[in-house]
């Protein structure tokens, strides 16, 4: 109601404003339409005349073409026989005059700018025209055709210049002249009288310099304007000069009487001379009696169509109360739905999810009943957006909330929090079997083939499940215990549920807290390397070692890789720690071969999150510079698990790393189910056997065949094989007497600060085992 009160109210002041504005322009309407009529007329006039000169351009330039193009005509310029010239050129002068009365000039010019022959003054050559004729000397500077209006000796003509050649020879020019009388030849054709060109007296300075017939050409006006004078005198035109005063000069129109009739007096269409300056403009003359008319049936026109359309204001006021109010709700309507439900799916967002959350709580306390929630998250979705694209992964949640919707009850509230997370509020589930039942429904459903665009996909999901009252009575507390349980299915394998516990809350905590002190060990660095020697097979020779991150915790004390890197990973943290121990490892290497000493290899892992980054390249030069050191120094290992998750990416990265000098290696090789296709592409110089390997050998059977298949396949790529693990001399045989070339473990070394590595390397560099 209150916006149709408003609408009402703008509605009825546009309706008076409306009114006082056509009344207030009647007034004013007699000039209006004069300064339309005006307006039009300049348009007009400037049409017409550009159309004049094209057409100008267009007929005159083919006749001037076939002029210069004629051999003889060429050849005769080319000698300076004028008599030849003037022979050959007056026939055709003389069948344009006949044509076009209004032709002025058809000249000859030397390439110095002189004038060698005017056709309709032949006696008369051999002057200057550099001062006063622009066209001519820019056709002979540019040799090419030129066009435009120009004032010249015997009056304003529109100028059509051309280069001629003799022989592939530039000789000269030669030129159209039309005169601007042409021009008003034409216009006079679409006026009641015949309009008057007005020549600023500045611009008519040529024609009274030079020409003797000037009072033939020119009348005077004013101090400062002339008359072209169209044909003599004629009655049009003696009826324009009548009524003409110096009044023109300073207004754009203006009224007189004449005869007992009023007249309109206008000036329109200034033209320019071939370097843009104002040579002078058109002035013309019409009888009133028309606009009189038009004005008298405007004004009433105006009066009657104001009335209407108050009227029809009036009417329709209603009827656009109703369509903006209807409008208005559908409107309403949208925006709630998109701020409550999720673009994507349809479902409702986090939003609508946290007030059906509430709205069921009250109604569980009410009734002192219990509802389930149920957090659903898909497992491994990121692989699907990194391979196929986030375009295709939109496509698989919205099949995914398809069925969902399928798999739940009516009185089920599904909702979407974002990413691949879905949350279910299950309610009047009577017995916890019942809720496993439907969780169940919902992993099987969601573990079903779906097929888009020739892929099949198989994705499983994992559930976390909090109950009301019985885990918490708190909105938020049970959302994040659902999440919580939510993890532990996925640390029990994925694709399975699981209830909410008390322990789970100590281990979220837990995590909560690790990642401030993995922050906090940032900032205060608390991080420190300790390197473990890489070992010749053969010879016992220290050929590199591997650098290892070590947590100096300052109440938990020393704390080891496997507590922290997987929370690191997960947090993007990894990236800082990686550039950190990359940092204090090449200082130190540096200062080793400063030192004389030999450390060779150093061996740094490397998390692909770090490769992933834009900046690697370049953070990786700045750090050679920055710590003196050689990329020949520097072996970098990724895990084959981390390559495999996009392998086309990690080869592409890798490639820019292996040509800057760098080995590269393939850490824990053998558990990451990698493509033989990818490792012949990938340009890596060594494969790591993982540890797991290593534990049975020379025992276990399975371990010894693994270990063999991989030295081969290694050697048959020409790749080079490092063993990591290695705790007994057992293994250290068994390894070297079938091809490893490098050991690494206990066995030798266990990984050790900077300190006691240096007085090894101070000692031999070798272990004699």
């Amino acid at each position: 109601m209150q916006y149709g009160k408003k609408i009402i109210s703008i509605i009825l002041a546009v309706q008076t404003l409306s009114f006082l504005i056509l009344m207030y322009l009647g007034h004013y309407q007699y000039i209006s339409v004069l300064d339309m009529t005006v307006s039009k007329k300049e348009r007009d006039t400037a049409q017409l005349i550009n159309t004049i000169f094209e057409q100008i351009k267009d007929e005159y330039g083919r006749y001037g073409r076939e002029i210069v193009s004629d051999p003889k005509i060429a050849e005769a310029f080319a000698k300076k026989d004028r008599n030849e010239l003037l022979k050959l050129t007056m026939p055709i002068y003389k069948e344009l005059k006949g044509y076009n009365e209004f032709l002025a000039v058809m000249h000859f010019h030397t390439v110095d700018n002189h004038s060698f022959l005017r056709l309709h003054k032949p006696e008369i050559f051999g002057d200057d025209l550099g001062g006063i004729r622009p066209i001519i000397v820019e056709t002979n500077l540019l040799k090419t055709e030129r066009f435009g209006l120009e004032v010249g000796k015997h009056g304003v003509s529109y100028r059509v210049v051309f280069p001629v050649f003799h022989k592939g020879e530039y000789v000269g020019a030669f030129e159209f002249g039309l005169d601007v009388k042409y021009l008003i030849s034409k216009l006079a054709v679409s006026n009641e009288y015949i309009p008057l060109f007005l020549i600023a007296k500045k611009a008519a300075e040529p024609i009274y310099m030079y020409s003797q017939g000037v009072d033939e050409y020119l009348a005077k006006f004013s101090d400062e304007y002339h008359i072209i004078k169209y044909k003599s005198s004629t009655k049009d035109e003696e009826k324009v000069l009548d009524v003409i005063d110096e009044r023109i000069i300073d207004e754009d129109n203006y009224f007189i009487k004449q005869n007992k009739k009023e007249y309109l007096v206008f000036k329109s269409f200034v033209l320019n001379d071939y370097n843009g300056k104002p040579v002078g403009y058109f002035v013309f003359k019409n009888e009133m009696d028309y606009y009189k008319n038009t004005i008298m049936f405007i004004r009433w026109f105006s009066i009657i169509t104001s009335v209407l359309i108050i009227i029809a204001i009036a009417l329709l006021v209603n009827v656009l109360i109703r369509k903006y109010t209807k409008k208005l709700n559908e409107q309403k309507e949208i925006l709630d739905f998109q701020a409550h439900h999720d673009a994507l799916t349809g479902l409702p967002n986090r939003i609508l999810f946290a007030d059906r959350l509430g709205q069921a709580i009250a109604k569980a306390e009410r009734q002192k009943s219990e509802f389930a929630l149920f957090f659903i998250d898909l497992d491994r979705f990121k692989q699907i957006n990194d391979s196929l694209g986030h375009t295709f992964g939109d496509k698989v949640l919205k099949v995914i909330a398809k069925r969902l919707l399928g798999v739940v009850r009516r009185e089920d509230s599904l909702s979407r929090l974002g990413g691949d997370e879905f949350t279910l509020l299950a309610e009047d589930l009577k017995h916890e079997i019942d809720i496993s039942a439907l969780a169940k429904k919902i992993i099987a459903v969601l573990a079903e083939p779906i097929v888009i665009e020739d892929n099949t996909l198989y994705i499983t999901s994992s559930i976390g499940i909090s109950i009301f009252p019985k885990d918490n009575v708190d909105a938020d507390n049970l959302l994040k215990y659902a999440d919580a349980a939510m993890y532990r299915a996925k640390e029990e394998g994925r694709n399975n549920f699981q209830y909410y516990s008390s322990e789970m809350t100590e281990l979220a905590l837990k995590r909560v807290v690790m990642e401030a002190n993995l922050r906090r060990a940032l900032e205060n660095e608390e991080f420190f390397v300790c390197y473990q020697p890489q070992v010749e097979s053969k010879t016992g020779k220290i050929v590199g070692m591997e650098a290892l991150v070590r947590w100096r915790h300052p109440s938990e004390g020393m704390i080891y890789p496997d507590s922290f890197i997987q929370l690191a990973q997960d947090t993007g943290m990894i990236v800082a720690i990686d550039r950190l121990v990359m940092k204090m490892a090449m200082k130190q290497v540096s200062q080793w071969y400063a030192k004389g000493l030999n450390p060779g290899i150093l061996a740094l892992n490397l998390a692909m999150k770090q490769l992933a980054k834009e900046d690697f390249i370049d953070m990786l030069n700045a750090m050679f510079e920055e710590c003196k050191f050689q990329p020949q120094w520097l072996e970098l290992e990724v895990t084959e698990g981390e390559i495999m998750k996009n392998p086309q990416n990690a080869i592409e990265v890798l490639r820019k790393i292996s040509d800057m000098g760098i080995e590269l290696a393939v850490d824990d090789f053998g558990t990451g189910y990698s493509s033989l296709s990818y490792l012949k592409r990938l340009p890596i110089d060594k494969l790591k056997i993982d540890k797991s390997f290593v534990d049975g050998l020379p025992e276990n059977e399975e371990d010894v065949s693994i270990a063999r298949a991989i030295i081969a396949l290694a050697h048959s790529l020409k790749l080079s094989v490092i063993a990591e693990g290695v705790e007994n001399a057992e293994q250290k045989e068994f390894l070297a007497q079938n091809g490893c070339d490098f050991i690494q473990g206990y066995y030798y070394s266990k990984p050790i600060p900077s300190d006691e590595m240096e007085e090894i390397l101070e000692k031999g560099n070798s272990f004699l085992k």
